[in-house]
């Protein structure tokens, strides 16, 4: 089963982490903290694939899969005005 590489997916950003963080303790942890690696990361991600049995905290139940939720992030409250359009 192919994956979506344009859709979110908990599973790869975890991976992605992961493996910034490990990049970032290989370099003796400078400054820049692991987000300084996070480039070079998703870039490794995207050649080795992520690897079975990434650890991923707060994961939606299975039943959840490609169910839609608003993002509370994105600050718009669709309650607010149902006249207006948000797209």
């Amino acid at each position: 089963m192919s994956t979506n590489p344009l859709k979110d997916d908990p599973k790869r950003e975890a991976a992605i982490q992961h493996e910034a963080r490990l990049l970032w303790e290989a370099d003796g942890k400078p400054d820049c903290g692991p987000e300084g690696y996070l480039e070079k990361a998703t870039d490794l991600i995207a050649i080795k694939g992520v690897p079975q049995g990434t650890p991923v905290k707060d994961l939606p139940p299975p039943e959840l899969d490609g169910v839609e939720i608003d993002d509370p992030r994105a600050g718009i409250n669709v309650d607010a005005d149902p006249n207006h359009n948000f797209d």
